[in-house]
């Protein structure tokens, strides 16, 4: 008995096929849920992309032009991270990716692992923040107990967050990105815990 194969079916990335899209509709193929843990009290989020943002993240990324795979299997840049998101969104679906995508469920896979270690590699400076260890485990219940014997309601709070919006000129690059709609002004936003 063999086992069935997907079809393997549907329309590659392109940036011209991306570009093409209905706005809705590339909103709701390329968005990125995030669903906190059960022990945390924060409610999940979404971010959505717009065609051209995907199209400038790739470059602000610096994903390279072409990815290729163990397989020999070329990706464009742009296809590599609508695959990535798209399959962020849909954790269990490579089957449903590779119909809507063109694209074997071995080569999907891999391209998505690769890249997420590319992006890891490239931006880990970016990344890597607790050199003193101060976020280890221990500490950070350390610094709930702390708050909890303070007359804080919740067990788990180990620190707060902390806003600051600096207004800027208008910028020539990136206008979208940079407005603050809370404020109504160009900004850059710095926040902490």
């Amino acid at each position: 008995n063999e086992t069935p194969r997907p079809d393997v079916g549907g329309t590659r990335i392109t940036s011209a096929w991306l570009l093409s899209l209905p706005r809705r509709e590339c909103k709701y193929r390329f968005r990125h849920v995030i669903l906190p843990s059960r022990s945390s009290n924060l409610r999940s989020c979404t971010r959505s992309f717009y065609p051209e943002e995907l199209v400038n993240l790739v470059d602000a990324l610096e994903i390279p032009e072409v990815i290729r795979t163990h397989s020999r299997c070329a990706f464009k840049g742009i296809e590599a991270l609508c695959l990535l998101i798209a399959r962020f969104r849909s954790a269990g679906e490579q089957y449903e990716l590779s119909m809507k995508y063109n694209r074997a469920q071995l080569a999907i896979s891999e391209v998505v692992n690769e890249l997420v270690e590319y992006l890891d590699d490239r931006w880990k400076h970016l990344l890597d923040f607790d050199h003193n260890g101060l976020l280890t485990t221990e500490h950070m219940q350390q610094y709930a107990d702390a708050i909890y014997t303070k007359g804080a309601p919740l067990r788990y709070i180990w620190g707060f967050i902390d806003c600051t919006i600096r207004a800027i000129c208008r910028p020539s690059r990136y206008q979208h990105q940079s407005y603050n709609g809370y404020k109504k002004l160009h900004a850059n936003k710095f926040q902490a815990v």
